[in-house]
């Protein structure tokens, strides 16, 4: 199964860095690489950009300044706002590195900033922001009391509370309440119209209710008004601009915008996994393993194990498969012991692939608990298919089908549940949706 993560969340709770952070252009060009063989027809070669010099470049001048910051807070030690700006170094570490131990100094670095804080203040608005990215969206409450703390102040510039809406907006998304953060986000924009994360974030509602176009628009007006050296997000954007196209089908544009991330940021795994996932569709299989492989060298991350898993699988080698499979399964579970929200949803599609089902649909469960919004009723619905609870997964389904959002794989999903229901004439109406979306969705499943 290729993955339908829609967007990495990690990045995204966070692009307000990435559109301010500098780093140096990279000097370079790109270079080719051809997978070789007969490529399958009306397919392009898959030629990127394989230098990592700009990823590492970026990597080594984070490390630098949090070396540097790290010292600076040993030094002033009654100083909260020092150990702020590290955590704040650490998650955009994080960002790139896709490191959860990143995020751990992160939450560490507030920890010890609040320690010195006096009561009332502190680095409010980047313990919310972590808060997010990590998915403790679980009490709501968590994330608003700093908000509401913050707003509360005598004196808050727009650009504070901007991005107190922004934020709200983010959290109204994820729980599917979509014209709640159409309107915060709205909000947001009247008083900042021209912060490219905010742009960034209505682009991805427009994403979700089906407005294809005009998300691309926004995301396109985000990239305009980001500083030219900010290599990581411009280059994130031109992965979202991807994930549109591959959420409709178009392997090959996904692919020219994957390929003018690498452009940018040569070396970014993230881009990397994305341009493996289209050889994977290309049937690009002996590129596609070699791809994975060293992103999983670099990365160790679950989700690539499983992605190579299911080539091995594919290819006949179950125990290669099997092996990898088990590998993955202990890197979800030692992830979903240290960090339980933000490992909900990674983990659960990888056991929704390989099962077993039981955990499958106790993971989609939390997950839903967490996040109400459409991808995790998908996702609930899924597994409590697999589970054979067809009653369950009509009932959650339909609460997804009365949103606004529209997707190829809200439908998809719908459509297995009502063959599943007996329901034929239903199920064939949604996947004819799906497929108006995504032409070969089938591919996905």
């Amino acid at each position: 199964m290729i993955s339908r993560t829609f967007i990495p969340i990690l990045l995204a709770a966070a692009l307000s860095l990435a559109c301010s952070r500098s780093s140096s252009e990279a000097d370079t060009k790109p270079t080719a690489h051809d997978p070789g063989g007969p490529a399958p027809k009306g397919s392009k070669a898959l030629n990127f950009n394989r230098d990592a010099s700009s990823f590492d470049a970026a990597l080594a001048e984070l490390d630098k300044n949090i070396t540097a910051t790290a010292e600076r807070a040993a030094k002033q030690t009654d100083s909260w706002l020092v150990l702020e700006k590290l955590a704040g170094l650490y998650m955009s570490r994080a960002r790139l590195s896709g490191s959860y131990d990143d995020y751990a100094k992160a939450q560490a670095a507030l920890n010890q900033a609040f320690e010195r804080a006096t009561e009332g203040s502190g680095p409010m608005l980047t313990r919310a922001s972590l808060n997010f990215t990590l998915h403790r969206l679980a009490p709501p409450e968590l994330i608003e009391a700093d908000l509401a703390a913050v707003e509360a102040r005598p004196i808050v510039d727009d650009p504070t509370r901007a991005f107190i809406a922004g934020m709200r907006g983010d959290v109204a998304l994820e729980r599917g309440e979509y014209p709640e953060a159409r309107a915060f986000y709205d909000a947001a924009l009247a008083l900042t119209p021209k912060n490219a994360s905010l742009l960034a974030k209505l682009a991805q509602w427009h994403w979700r209710v089906g407005e294809l176009d005009e998300a691309e628009a926004r995301y396109r007006e985000a990239e305009a008004h980001m500083l030219a050296s900010s290599l990581e997000g411009r280059a994130w954007v031109q992965l979202q601009l991807g994930l549109i196209d591959l959420g409709r089908g178009r392997y090959d544009d996904a692919f020219e915008h994957y390929r003018d991330g690498t452009d940018l940021l040569g070396g970014w795994w993230l881009l990397e996994e994305h341009i493996a996932e289209i050889a994977t569709l290309k049937q690009y299989d002996e590129f596609a393993l070699e791809l994975y492989t060293k992103i999983i060298e670099r990365t160790g991350k679950g989700e690539f194990l499983d992605a190579k898993a299911g080539l091995l699988q594919a290819a006949g080698d179950e125990a290669g498969a099997s092996a990898l499979v088990e590998q993955a399964t202990a890197v979800y579970e030692a992830q979903l012991e240290a960090f339980p929200e933000a490992s909900y949803g990674h983990a659960l599609s990888h056991y929704l692939e390989f099962g077993p089902a039981a955990r499958a649909l106790e993971l989609a469960e939390a997950n839903h608990v967490l996040r109400p919004g459409v991808p995790a009723k998908i996702s609930l619905a899924e597994a409590r298919l697999g589970v054979g609870d067809v009653a369950g997964a009509q009932q959650i389904i339909d609460q997804a089908l009365a949103t606004t959002w529209k997707s190829a794989d809200l439908f998809w999903v719908g459509a297995l549940v009502y063959t599943q229901v007996g329901d034929e004439a239903r199920a064939t109406q949604l996947r004819e949706q799906a497929v108006a979306l995504h032409p070969t969705i089938a591919a996905d499943y």
